[in-house]
């Protein structure tokens, strides 16, 4: 068989640099390459193996396969053990390209005879692996039923671009991973789970924006734990830490999905109330005001009750949103300056 380098490489390099939603499964960005390489290299299956750990190497999951008719949850993902296939695994870790013209007599791959190959009829293999850092992450497998094949010097080159392909796109899909979890890390408190003041005023801004256009009211409520210190001081950091946790979990089950309830910081929280006016931002303070009341948070030791001082204002939607932070604020204040444990709505 006779593969025009130039043409093929060209084709490769295309496919490999189209921006792709590597969000999904590797099967979704992955497909199109494994299936020019059946195609280009006319073999009956093409799949992806990777190693579950890069530095200590236990197993090969088949995360990707040119067979599958539908995408695979991850669970179900087919594998390969180590300790099962030494020689194959071996072979691999060298970094050389698998070119098994016997695929059942070559000791590289002989280990699959009875428990693979006959089954499916495999005849033939090549295999090119695929690199992290210059280190073997995996595996493309090129499988052929039939006639055995000699490999070409083309066919194994071109295999192994389908494996250089191949981590390239897996390292776009660990970045974009990576760039979900900072963003996760900037957006959000970690003790609470909830988003935090940054997603606070960049979520305002947008939210002033749109009810502008659309000529809607937006209001914001702000929770203040009563007698936090005291807390603190009585019971220690980590049963406020716990204090903290339930009370958001205790606001967040009281208010609708399209609310945002963000911890400021400190026992301060947010929330703001899309296309809500200030009566009923009002109600909505009060429920929760009463929802936390009721909550008796059970600790190791402690059964202990805490309340809330919570400010209301109707977002000026011609002002910055730290115009109506300080409304809200200073109704929070006069709250707590009342007796706590009430809603103040702002004058």
């Amino acid at each position: 068989m006779f593969i025009d380098l130039s043409e093929v490489t060209q084709r490769l390099r295309r496919m490999s640099s189209e921006e792709l939603d590597v969000s999904g499964s590797y099967q979704s960005f992955l497909l199109d390459l494994i299936r020019e390489g059946k195609d280009t290299l006319v073999v009956d299956q093409v799949s992806v193996w990777l190693f579950d750990d890069i530095s200590d190497p236990k197993k090969l999951i088949n995360v990707a396969n040119t067979q599958w008719d539908n995408d695979l949850n991850a669970e179900d993902y087919p594998v390969l053990l180590c300790d099962e296939y030494p020689n194959y695994f071996e072979a691999i870790s060298t970094g050389v390209s698998i070119n098994a013209t016997d695929a059942l007599n070559d000791p590289r791959t002989a280990e699959f005879r009875d428990t693979y190959l006959i089954y499916n009829k495999i005849t033939t293999m090549l295999d090119a692996t695929i690199f992290k850092n210059g280190i073997p992450h995996g595996v493309v497998c090129c499988e052929g039923r039939g006639p055995l094949r000699e490999w070409q010097s083309a066919e194994i080159a071109y295999a192994e671009m389908v494996a250089d392909c191949c981590s390239r796109r897996l390292l776009v899909n660990e970045l974009w991973t990576l760039q979900q979890q900072l963003t996760k890390l900037a957006f959000h408190d970690a003790l609470t789970g909830l988003k935090n003041r940054r997603y606070l005023m960049d979520s305002a801004h947008r939210e002033i924006r749109r009810h502008i256009r659309a000529g809607e009211q937006l209001s914001v409520v702000m929770l203040d734990i009563d007698h936090f210190k005291r807390i603190n001081d009585s019971y220690g950091h980590e049963i406020g830490d716990v204090i903290l946790q339930e009370f958001a979990l205790c606001c967040k089950q009281a208010l609708r999905v399209e609310d945002s309830l963000c911890r400021l910081g400190g026992e301060e929280f947010i929330v703001l109330l899309p296309n809500t006016p200030v009566e009923g931002a009002q109600e909505v303070a009060e429920r929760l005001r009463i929802n936390v009341e009721k909550n008796i948070i059970e600790t190791a030791h402690h059964y202990i009750q805490v309340t809330v001082s919570c400010g209301v204002a109707q977002v000026n939607l011609a002002k910055p949103f730290s115009f109506s932070l300080k409304q809200v604020d200073h109704a929070v204040y006069d709250a707590k300056a009342q007796g706590r444990n009430r809603v103040v709505v702002s004058k």
